[in-house]
C-alpha cells in the first residue's frame, strides 16, 4: 500500500500560515504604505485609533527591563566563571572604534556628494523660511538649552555624564527606566555573583533563567500585533506632520535613508555569512526585529528580539549573545553618529557656510564622541545635542531646529534601524555560533533544533 494512502493529507496549520504572513517583508511594506495613505486621506480616523498602538507599545516596553536584568546578570556571571570569555570584551572595543569611524565616513560622504542642504529653487527656499517662521514658538521655547553656560556656572556640569551613569538608588533607576544606570548595576552585580561559589549562586541563576524565558515567551506573543501597530503608528505620524516637511527636508532624509540602507545591507551580509544562510533568508529571519525597530523606534525595546533571534533562530552562543547585545547597545551608537554628522553638514550647506578639511575632521570626531553619550536618551534630547557640534563651527542650529523636529519620527526610525542592525552584526562577528561551539561528536549529529545550554 502506498505511503500517501496511509498517511493522507496533512491538516492545514493556520497558525503557521498566519505567522508567515505577518512576518513577511511584503506585509510590512504594505502596512507602511497603507498607514501613509490613511494618514493623508483619513487623518481623523488615524488620530482616533492611535491610542491602540500606544497600548501595544507599552506591552512591548514592559518586558525590556526584566529581560535586560535577567540576561545581563546571568551572562556576566557565566562569563566571569569562564576565564575564556574575557577575550570578547577587547573585541567590543575594536567594534566601537570601527563602527564610529564608518558611521561618520558614510554619512559624511553622502552629505558631501549629494549636497543635501543646497536648495537652488527660490520657491522652495521661500517655503522653507515660511515653515521655520510658522514653528517660531517651538524654537523660542526650546532655545534655552542651546545657549552656552555662563562662565561662573555650576562646575558639576562638566561631570554630568559621569554622574548620570551611576545610580544612587537602583530601584529608582528601575522605576524611572534609566537603562544605562540599570545596565551598570547589572554588570557590577554579575561580576560580584561570578565571584560567589556556584552552589551558592545556583538558585538565583535558575530564577534569572526563568525570568528570561518568560520574557521570551511574551515577546513571541506580541509579534502577532506588530503589523497592525505599524499601520496605526505610521498613519498617526503622517496625519500629524503631513508631507510638506518631508519634501522640504528631502535631501537630508535622502542622506539619512541611504546611510541607513548601507548599514542594513552590510549588516545583513555579515549575518548571512556568519550564519551560513542565504541573503534573502537572513532578511526574512530578521524581519520581526525590523518591524519592532520601526514600530517602537527604540533600540532598547528591540534588544530582546535581537537576543532571541540570534540565539534561538540563528544558533549563536546564548551566553555570549546575552552579554554582548546590551553592552553594545550602550556603546555602538550608529544612529546618533549618522544624525550628528549629516545634520551638521546639512545646516552648513543650508546657510552657505563652507567647511574646510579641519572643520570636517572636527565634525567627525565630535559626532563620534558625542554619540557615545546618547545611551538611554529620547530622540529630541539626542537631536538637541547637535547644537554642541554646531557650536564649534558657529552654525545657527536654533533656526533649523524646527525642521529637524518636523521629521523627527522618520529620522528616529532610521537611527533605530541603523543601531539595531549594527548591534546584531557586531554580535555575530564576535559570538561563536552553535556549530563553532559544538564538540566534534555534536557536529556529526548536528541537531539544529536542540535547546542551547545555559
Amino acid at each position: 500500500m502506498a505511503v500517501s494512502e496511509v498517511a493522507g493529507p496533512l491538516p492545514f496549520d493556520w497558525r503557521l500560515a498566519a505567522r508567515r504572513l505577518l512576518r513577511s517583508p511584503l506585509t510590512t511594506l504594505a502596512m507602511i504604505a497603507a498607514g501613509i495613505l490613511c494618514g493623508l486621506y483619513y487623518p481623523r480616523f488615524a488620530r482616533a485609533i492611535s491610542p491602540v498602538a500606544q497600548v501595544y507599545l507599552n506591552f512591548l516596553k514592559m518586558v525590556v527591563l526584566p529581560y535586560l536584568v535577567s540576561s545581563v546578570i546571568f551572562s556576566i556571571t557565566a562569563m566571569v566563571q569562564d576565564p575564556k570569555s574575557v577575550r570578547y570584551l577587547g573585541k567590543v572595543g575594536i567594534a566601537v572604534l570601527v563602527v564610529s569611524f564608518l558611521a561618520v565616513m558614510v554619512s559624511g560622504t553622502y552629505s558631501l556628494i549629494l549636497q543635501q542642504g543646497q536648495i537652488e529653487n527660490p520657491q522652495a527656499r521661500i517655503e522653507l523660511g515660511e515653515f521655520i517662521n510658522s514653528q517660531g514658538s517651538v524654537s523660542t521655547d526650546l532655545a534655552f538649552p542651546f545657549q552656552p553656560p555662563p562662565a561662573n556656572g555650576d562646575t558639576n556640569g562638566e561631570h554630568s555624564i559621569l554622574l548620570d551613569l551611576v545610580p544612587n538608588n537602583v530601584f529608582n533607576a528601575l522605576a524611572s527606566g534609566q537603562t544605562i544606570q540599570v545596565l551598570l548595576f547589572c554588570l557590577l552585580f554579575g561580576l560580584a555573583m561570578g565571584k560567589i561559589p556556584q552552589p551558592s549562586s545556583m538558585s538565583l541563576s535558575q530564577a534569572l533563567n526563568a525570568v528570561y524565558r518568560a520574557c521570551t515567551v511574551l515577546t513571541n506573543w506580541f509579534v502577532w500585533g506588530l503589523p497592525f501597530a505599524t499601520f496605526i503608528l505610521i498613519a498617526d505620524q503622517t496625519a500629524s506632520t503631513g508631507t510638506k516637511p518631508l519634501t522640504l527636508m528631502g535631501g537630508y532624509l535622502l542622506v539619512m535613508g541611504l546611510s541607513c540602507l548601507t548599514f542594513l545591507a552590510v549588516a545583513f551580509a555579515i549575518i548571512a555569512i556568519r550564519s551560513r544562510r542565504g541573503y534573502w533568508t537572513t532578511i526574512k529571519t530578521l524581519q520581526p526585529l525590523l518591524m519592532v525597530a520601526i514600530t517602537t523606534r527604540s533600540t532598547v525595546a528591540s534588544l530582546p528580539w535581537v537576543i532571541n533571534l540570534l540565539s534561538e533562530r540563528l544558533r549563536f552562543s546564548l551566553v555570549v549573545v546575552e552579554l554582548l547585545v546590551p553592552l553594545q547597545a550602550a556603546l555602538l551608537r550608529t544612529g546618533p553618529a549618522l544624525l550628528y554628522t549629516s545634520g551638521t553638514l546639512f545646516i552648513a550647506q543650508l546657510y552657505g557656510h563652507p567647511l574646510a578639511i579641519p572643520d570636517l575632521l572636527l565634525v567627525g570626531i565630535v559626532s563620534a564622541l558625542l554619540a557615545l553619550t546618547t545611551g538611554g536618551m529620547g530622540s529630541l534630547l539626542i537631536l538637541s545635542q547637535m547644537s554642541i557640534v554646531c557650536g564649534y563651527l558657529k552654525l545657527p542650529f536654533e533656526a533649523a531646529f524646527a525642521l529637524f523636529v518636523a521629521v523627527d519620527a522618520a529620522v528616529d526610525t532610521l537611527m533605530t534601524l541603523s543601531s539595531v542592525s549594527t548591534i546584531a552584526a557586531s554580535t555575530v562577528m564576535i559570538a561563536p555560533s552553535h556549530r563553532e561551539g559544538a564538540q566534534p561528536a555534536e557536529i556529526v549529529s548536528e541537531v539544529p533544533e536542540a535547546e542551547p545550554v545555559r
